[in-house]
């Protein structure tokens, strides 16, 4: 990612987890998702079964953070 869109994603994700929350799906790119495991290095990352109307590039997964 560029670093126009990692401050956007990094937004997004600020926005994500604002209020407490602490568990969250999010539909992530691999640069995505690879961006959360820096941000949150003790998260715990599950992937979502596929839907039959995903989006080749991006997929679902549950996001933990601690």
């Amino acid at each position: 990612m560029n670093h126009q869109k990692d401050k956007r994603f990094d937004e997004f994700l600020s926005d994500s987890f604002k209020d407490g929350a602490c568990i969250r799906e999010l539909r992530l790119t691999n640069a995505e998702l690879k961006y959360v495991q820096l941000k949150f290095p003790k998260s715990k990352v599950t992937k979502l079964p596929e839907s039959r109307n995903r989006t080749p590039k991006k997929l679902w997964y549950e996001i933990r953070i601690k």
